[in-house]
């Protein structure tokens, strides 16, 4: 079922822990910003202001927070803010490129991949950007990381 119907790109959709609610990215007026809005469409409300490119959402499985990508510093940074789109944190803070955000189940740690040294790795760290750790540290591109539940 077709949800929006806007006139330019909607993507990098993710469901709300409850399943009522969905984050997506929208480009308008130039712009990524991030969206909110019910499961059927409706009620659609930007959380980011339309200053920068704000994009690939993605809710955290408690439902409270919602991590994003940002380039309002300049370069491509992860933030996370409160799930009504208030007080959004710069996670990430260094002339590298971040991207991919994955929650951990307990919502406790993000993982996410740097480009640094002109090679993509693969980091994890605590949802308040402390303690950033490279788990990959490997010559090639590592990207895109996804937390599972075993």
């Amino acid at each position: 079922v077709r949800v929006t119907d806007n006139y330019v790109v909607d993507t990098h959709p993710s469901w709300s822990s409850d399943g009522t609610r969905i984050v997506f990215a929208n480009k308008s007026g130039g712009k990524n910003r991030i969206y909110v809005m019910n499961e059927d469409g409706s009620n659609q409300t930007p959380l980011t202001p339309a200053t920068s490119n704000n994009w690939d959402p993605v809710w955290s499985p408690d439902g409270k927070r919602i991590t994003f990508i940002s380039d309002r510093d300049g370069n491509s940074e992860i933030y996370v803010m409160f799930a009504d789109g208030f007080d959004p944190i710069n996670l990430t803070n260094n002339n590298s490129n971040d991207a991919d955000p994955s929650w951990s189940p307990d919502s406790k740690q993000i993982l996410f991949s740097s480009l640094r040294d002109d090679n993509w790795d693969v980091f994890i760290m605590n949802v308040d950007g402390s303690n950033p750790i490279n788990l990959t540290n490997h010559p090639s591109n590592d990207r895109s990381p996804s937390m599972i539940v075993r």
